[in-house]
């Protein structure tokens, strides 16, 4: 890794606390007191300088002060503090630790010696030559009759120009930017973008997956496969193609003979109609066999880095995951319970007395505004006629009336109940009323196990939750099946020789307490006859239900109409390609690059993969040497900090094995493709398994791991491995362009660089240190006023509206922590750039400066459009806030913001309150 240095402002930290001006002097910056950060009673230096961690009781105090302020609000200008902005309306200026706008050295004058008096005869010579000079400079001016206008210099290029193209066809320059940013920055793609059939949202990063899919089916389609790898992605992606071909009946009996083929010795899963053998069912060999397919019903088994010690592989076991959003049975529970109401629908259990009756979801796009909306408005059927408890014990700066959309669960409930009703019917031919009959039955097993996953440790404590402990105690802990049997089973799915797993082996597992919930649950049903058929049919249902969606519509629901399939589901190339990519990730990424990187253009690919990389190191300075530097954290924390950000991995478009023939040739060895989509499917899951199986005995491949496929348009921050990764998918407009405008590549692709690089140090993140091992490395005092911190974001996302809904605060918490912190690293690295490089050209075609075309290329990744479903679903399920808040709520909390865009004391983006975590 590249060791940053530090930047030549901080040299040589005085013990002295000054207060910052405009005229303060570069090499003094750091140690002026940041805005919004309250001092305690000697200034910064007794925390900053304390290296052991041995606070005074003026540090304990500034504690306290975190903890009774409600929230850091930028102080007036009446109060006679620090002033950063050099305009003269002395509003709130640029990042409260940069010197963005400089002003010059003041200059005085030397005093005048005396001089004799001027005699007339010299006064008039003085005046006649006066005269004769503004004569011939107006006669110069005007020779040949014209006149010549210096006009400034605009960035033409090919590549401004198409940068150019894409920012103003998205914008709306009629819109208040102080007031409706993403109207401002998006309207014009708002306007002109419809959202395509199978989205319930459409947003920027959708739009260029969907263009980049659509590439990779182009090439899949029609160059050249010489065998091997890729002759394998090819017969991948024609059998899903083809799968729309064959027959209904004959993909119903393939699923029939799969769930006969799991269950041991008949039982559930091979009778028809409903009919159970329970004295013949074994549970261990039905779930081995289903697990063995990567899917995980009741619990799940996970091989990877051990945590404590990243550099080897270990088994972790958790319980398995809910197909409802988290926590939302509780909260219904609670509501249910404090409310004790009589209304006909039980939304708990699912049972609608009047459902027919009852109007669907309206699949309208919807506004992202403050709007305000009818609390009873049955039309989106969200009820918000109670006001939520305060998230934290903090006095909510807005007033809270509209209900996060976890309160509501009725639609949710519903579409479970008929899709296992279809299920029921079409592969056990179930009568409609058994179906429905059974359906109730199992979403109440469901309920039960979503329950016990939803525990408060969640992510937020990862030390915690990390549980290592040997097979016997887990075998002692949890008796639903043979463990150690088990292991052994499953691993020898793999094909190299792996450990044996014996009573002794130590394990992790991961929320002990959920996975004991969900033994006592397995017991309660295995002993009771009338409950242990629902769980297994539970169980061969997670199978069937995880098989589902990779198949057409009409396949389940056979009186779905072809345009209707389409509309919900969008176009079957699409849903191919998605697939493929995500099978054969590597070979696809071969295809793509191999056909976009030709001849000429492949020197352009490497100085693209060294330009991103250049953006990576400024955003990497910027957190080290200002993000950093927090009155809060004390010398040692800080240095570690440090350090784990020079240890972190860059993983920039492609890792280069890719192109290696003989390299995909054997990785793919054991994934065999044939012509028929249903038992390609299944040899995926068998190969994703082999793989992971195989990992045990190897040491963990920190350097060369990837996430996801490189073509994919995602970046990703892993704790366990501290890379942060950016696939090739991403270098293209609106994210970044190779010949453009430094300040759009800054804003767009910068910040995301800067979002990655703030998840390691947002709740998970911080938790794991520079070499990816699960520590606590912060001081208590340091961690305790960083959880302090959160609590303003946390309330002011909690309180942003959609419709009669709000976000949740708490669920979007760690990605609002990236979104503000990447967006300010971002700034930061772009001033340091410019301080460098020297101020940018303006981009012909655009009313705008450099700055201002940073905040927007920033706001036009968020762009979004979203149906009432689609925003309701995100909001449940999501970590990430709705586009139009990921642009409100970081450009709101920017100090530089207002500053570019003029915005004043009263705009809705220059809110009093300004939140700050990094």
């Amino acid at each position: 890794m590249t060791s940053y240095g530090t930047h030549e402002v901080f040299d040589d930290i005085p013990d002295v606390t000054f207060v910052c001006t405009n005229r303060t002097p570069n090499s003094l910056r750091t140690t002026c007191i940041e805005e919004n950060e309250p001092l305690n009673e000697n200034g910064r230096s007794n925390i900053k300088g304390n290296k052991n961690g041995d606070y005074s009781e003026s540090a304990r105090g500034l504690i306290k002060h975190f903890k009774n302020s409600t929230y850091t609000t930028i102080p007036g200008a009446s109060r006679g503090v620090m002033q950063e902005s050099p305009y003269a309306d002395n509003r709130w200026g640029s990042e409260d630790d940069m010197l963005e706008y400089e002003d010059g050295p003041l200059c005085t004058c030397v005093p005048c010696k005396r001089r004799r008096a001027l005699t007339g005869p010299e006064k008039g010579l003085i005046v006649l030559a006066l005269v004769a000079f503004v004569v011939i400079i107006v006669l110069a001016a005007h020779m040949d009759g014209k006149d010549e206008v210096k006009v400034p210099p605009k960035c033409e290029s090919p590549g401004c120009l198409s940068a150019a193209s894409s920012i103003l066809s998205a914008m709306d320059p009629s819109a208040d930017p102080c007031e409706d940013f993403h109207q401002y920055a998006c309207g014009g793609w708002l306007r002109e973008t419809p959202i395509p059939p199978g989205y319930p949202m459409w947003d920027r990063f959708q739009e260029l997956a969907y263009q980049n899919w659509f590439m990779l089916k182009t090439f899949i389609e029609t160059h050249k496969m010489d065998g091997g790898a890729q002759k394998k992605v090819r017969d991948f992606y024609r059998s899903c193609m083809d799968e729309s071909q064959v027959s209904r009946a004959e993909t119903l009996s393939e699923f029939r003979s799969l769930l006969t083929n799991v269950t041991s010795g008949g039982g559930a899963g091979a009778l028809p109609g409903g009919g159970t053998t329970h004295q013949k069912w074994d549970m261990t060999g039905t779930l081995l066999s289903i697990h063995k397919l990567n899917t995980w019903p009741l619990f799940q088994v996970m091989i990877g880095p051990d945590e404590r010690n990243p550099n080897v592989n270990i088994i972790k076991i958790e319980a398995g995951h809910s197909p409802f959003p988290y926590n939302i049975f509780k909260q219904e529970a609670e509501r249910a319970l404090n409310e004790r109401s009589s209304n006909n629908t039980d939304s708990i259990n699912g049972t609608d007395h009047d459902a027919t009756s009852k109007p669907q979801v309206n699949e309208t796009q919807i506004e992202m505004t403050d709007n305000k909306t009818d609390s009873t408005n049955t039309e989106h059927n969200i009820d918000a006629t109670d006001t939520p408890e305060p998230t934290t014990t903090k006095k909510p700066h807005i007033k809270d009336t509209h209900p996060h959309p976890t309160e509501n669960v009725t639609e949710l409930v519903r579409d479970y109940l008929r899709e296992t009703t279809s299920l029921l019917q079409a592969l056990w031919d179930q009568t409609k009323e058994q179906a429905e009959k059974e359906a109730h039955n199992i979403l109440e097993l469901e309920k039960q196990l979503s329950l016990a996953h939803d525990i408060e440790l969640h992510i937020h404590n990862r030390i915690q939750a990390y549980n290592a402990m040997a097979v016997k105690d887990l075998q002692s802990k949890c008796t639903m099946i043979n463990w150690s049997s088990y292991m052994n089973s499953l691993l020898s799915a793999g094909s190299e020789a792996v450990p044996v797993v014996n009573p002794e082996t130590e394990v992790i597992v991961l929320h002990e307490k959920a996975l004991k919930q969900v033994c006592d649950i397995v017991h309660e049903y295995s002993s009771n006859d009338e409950k242990k058929s629902i769980l297994e049919r539970y169980v061969l249902l997670g199978l069937a239900r995880s098989m589902k969606p990779f198949f057409d519509l009409t396949t389940f629901q056979p009186d779905v109409k072809h345009d209707e399939e389409i509309e919900a589901e969008g176009e079957h190339w699409r849903r191919c390609t998605f697939y493929t990519n995500k099978a054969l990730g590597l070979a696809t990424a071969a295809v793509y690059v191999n056909a976009t990187t030709i001849d000429a253009s492949l020197a352009q690919g490497d100085e693209r993969i060294k330009k991103i990389t250049t953006l990576v190191t400024y955003v990497k300075r910027a957190f080290k040497e200002y993000l950093l530097r927090k009155i809060w954290m004390d010398a040692k924390t800080m240095g570690n900090a440090e350090k784990k950000l020079d240890e972190m991995i860059e993983k920039v478009s492609y890792p280069s094995f890719i192109l290696n023939n003989t390299f995909l040739s054997e990785f793919y060895t054991n994934f065999t493709i044939g012509d028929n989509w249903f038992n390609n499917l299944l040899n995926w899951r068998r190969f994703t398994i082999t793989n992971m199986v195989n990992s045990l005995s190897k040491p963990f491949d920190r350097l060369n791991s990837w996430i996801n496929p490189p073509v994919t348009v995602e970046s990703d921050y892993s704790p366990v491995r501290n890379d942060i990764i950016f696939p090739i998918a991403l270098f293209h407009l609106p994210i970044y362009s190779h010949e453009g405008p430094s300040a759009l590549n800054f804003g767009a692709i910068g910040s995301i660089i800067g979002h990655e690089i703030t998840h390691a140090f947002d709740i998970q993140g911080r938790q794991y240190d520079g070499q990816c091992r699960l520590r606590d490395w912060w001081d208590p005092v340091t961690a305790e006023m960083f959880n302090e911190t959160t609590h303003c974001m946390k309330d002011q996302y909690d309180h942003f509206k959609i419709g009669n809904m709000t976000i949740q605060g708490a669920q979007t918490l760690e990605e609002n922590i990236a979104d503000n912190g990447g967006l300010r690293a971002a700034h930061i690295a772009y001033e340091l750039w410019m301080k460098e490089h020297g101020e940018e050209e303006p981009v012909a075609g655009l009313d705008l400066d450099a700055r201002q075309l940073f905040f927007v290329s920033y706001a036009q990744l968020y762009c979004s459009k979203w149906t009432m479903s689609g925003v309701t679903d995100f909001l449940m399920r999501d970590k990430h806030s709705p586009g139009p808040y990921r642009i409100e709520g970081a450009l709101s909390n920017s100090l530089a913001f207002p500053d570019v865009f003029k915005c004043s004391y009263v705009a809705k983006y220059n809110p009093p309150t300004k939140c700050r975590v990094w």
